[in-house]
């Protein structure tokens, strides 16, 4: 196998749908739903900003918290949040540079990831649009 090449042969596409990028240790997750995410990736640490999430295609999301009720005395923490789209940030393509690990959904390398991301760009783009 060549360096820098997939380290596997993908004979059917990946699954995974939110990426959770550990900006501490450079691990990045791959899950196949936002509800899994949210139940790997703690909702204090998302607050604490040490997550930050991306698509499948590697467009920024945003975590957003369910507000608590202020007369909720037992309530620790933020509540739960769910993921959608940011309005602008950095893509993951603009990030692989400080991923040091990759797992989840069949991904076991930085090129797996790119490769995926590539495939995942490419369903955006609709037929007879120039790339930009």
């Amino acid at each position: 196998m060549n360096p820098g090449s997939p380290s596997q042969v993908i004979p059917f596409p990946l699954q995974a749908q939110v990426f959770a990028f550990d900006k501490d240790d450079g691990t990045l997750l791959a899950f196949p739903s936002s509800a899994e995410t949210a139940s790997r990736c703690k909702a204090v640490d998302v607050q604490d900003g040490y997550w930050l999430f991306f698509s499948d295609d590697g467009s920024p999301l945003l975590a957003r918290f369910e507000p608590q009720d202020p007369e909720d005395d037992t309530a620790l923490g933020p509540g739960p949040y769910s993921l959608e789209r940011a309005m602008s940030g950095l893509w993951l393509q603009e990030r692989l540079s400080r991923v040091t690990k990759v797992s989840g959904c069949g991904l076991a390398s930085v090129a797996d990831l790119e490769e995926t991301l590539k495939v995942n760009r490419s369903k955006r783009i609709p037929p007879g649009k120039p790339r930009p």
